[in-house]
């Protein structure tokens, strides 16, 4: 069986603040708001993988080592291609640009595509057609831990079910 599956940052501790930030920025070209239990901030979008890949996925994965970090959100974006507004850093830290690249280096051992056009990001709107000019506010992502979820259909909606967990040390 195929799954949509991704490697994230869980971001529901800032659910709130960024439901804040979603009810500031509604307008009529951000037409619809992501659910909050779906914020995270993606590390490496896999896509449709065969299940039995799973156990190899979660084997790359324990190769990661990073230490817990903060991300400082602090930038509004939009990918217009894509059309999702979204509230990422400004500047990468590096224990997050470590974090993808250990984790692509893994993936790659299993030969799997990995991005090199990497921009974090936490969606706030899907099917936005115009950019804010609100000031973004300045937001703290304490990251400890990494998730492998699975992007599930259904009819309220995608759900973004969390598979594996490892915690960063």
């Amino acid at each position: 069986m195929q799954r949509r599956l991704f490697f994230a940052l869980p971001a529901q501790s800032l659910a709130s603040k960024l439901h804040h930030c979603q009810q500031r920025l509604r307008t009529e070209h951000h037409k619809k708001p992501v659910n909050a239990d779906n914020f995270h901030l993606t590390l490496h979008f896999l896509g449709l993988q065969d299940e039995r890949l799973l156990p190899r996925l979660c084997q790359a994965a324990e190769q990661v080592h990073v230490a817990p970090f903060d991300i400082l959100l602090d930038q509004y974006g939009l990918f217009r291609h894509a059309r999702c507004l979204w509230l990422g850093p400004q500047q990468s830290p590096r224990p997050l640009r470590e974090l993808v690249r250990q984790l692509g280096e893994q993936l790659k051992t299993l030969d799997l595509q990995v991005s090199d056009d990497y921009r974090p990001h936490i969606t706030l709107f899907r099917n936005a057609h115009g950019m804010t000019q609100l000031t973004a506010p300045v937001l703290k992502l304490a990251v400890s831990e990494f998730i492998l979820y699975e992007s599930v259909s259904t009819n309220d909606g995608v759900l973004y079910k969390p598979l594996h967990r490892w915690l960063l040390q």
